[in-house]
């Protein structure tokens, strides 16, 4: 729902940073208050924490999350944006960060709290994901994407994504919005979802399980067999080999059809085969 008064500042706020919203860049202002308490309430931020905000634009969402939280680190790319900030928020527990996310590490924080821009969504979700430091987070997801973080084995939108997030972390649906809850407003509804990262009992080779979901599922509707097959020919590593290092129920399955669990064994087994599928075909391991 629009909150004209609200529209209207964000307009406001706009002309006078110099800012004209790029849909290339995924720039959607959030107009809807509802929108915004519900990615506060489903953080559930206390007094004493940190809270990491990526995509920061003109500091709506920042200026609330400010109310609640000890300290906001804001992080937004574009210069106008961060200049604009800079001024608004001088003085206060906002600490701005003109940068690319994408290309920095990770700022230490308790939680993480964003409208994350469409554009990125998915290579910051892995960002964050693969990072020591993060464990939490309330963010706003194009609903597609998010329907591609919830979906199971043989979903349409069972992903690369959803292997990931399956096995790194606990995701939970929290409400859907329109198009009209932004400016300008997108052409797709919106989701806010909260990541809650898994405590791994075995430390997890993200490197090579990483390289292992991107080639697998470059061949979804292969059965395993058949994927392999390929694989041997482009890594001249005999197709025996492959496949007496995985389990021949696997064999027959499909990739969209394996489970988080399947592919993290085929992963291992990869990477106990040094064809993980790095840059030189060894697995370099990060525990996360």
């Amino acid at each position: 729902m629009i909150d004209q008064s609200l529209l209207a500042l964000t307009k406001r706020a706009l002309e006078e940073a110099g800012i004209r919203p790029r849909k290339v860049h995924g720039q959607n202002y959030v107009v809807d208050p509802r929108l915004i308490k519900c990615l506060l309430d489903s953080a559930g931020i206390s007094g004493n924490e940190t809270v990491l905000e990526i995509g920061s634009g003109i500091g709506t969402l920042t200026e609330e999350i400010s109310k609640r939280a000890g300290k906001v680190i804001a992080v937004e790319k574009d210069p106008a944006s961060a200049r604009y900030l800079a001024d608004r928020f001088a003085g206060s527990n906002v600490e701005i960060v003109q940068a690319d996310i994408l290309r920095i590490d990770i700022p230490d924080a308790d939680k993480v709290v964003s409208n994350l821009p469409y554009s990125i969504s998915t290579p910051v979700t892995f960002k964050l994901l693969s990072d020591r430091g993060f464990r939490f987070g309330a963010f706003t997801y194009q609903k597609e994407v998010a329907d591609r973080l919830l979906a199971e084995p043989s979903d349409p939108d069972y992903s690369r994504l959803s292997v990931a997030v399956s096995l790194l972390a606990e995701v939970r649906p929290v409400a859907d919005f329109p198009p009209e809850s932004f400016y300008p407003a997108p052409s797709v509804n919106s989701t806010v979802v909260t990541i809650k990262k898994i405590e791994c009992t075995k430390a997890m080779e993200w490197d090579a399980l990483d390289a292992t979901l991107k080639f697998l599922f470059s061949q979804r509707r292969r059965t395993l067999r058949k994927a392999l097959e390929t694989y041997s020919k482009s890594s001249g590593i005999g197709r025996d080999v492959l496949e007496g290092g995985i389990g021949r129920d696997l064999l027959e399955k499909r990739v969209f059809e394996l489970t988080p669990s399947d592919f993290l064994e085929i992963s291992r087994a990869f990477s106990r085969l040094e064809v993980g599928g790095s840059e030189d075909k060894r697995a370099r391991y990060k525990s996360l």
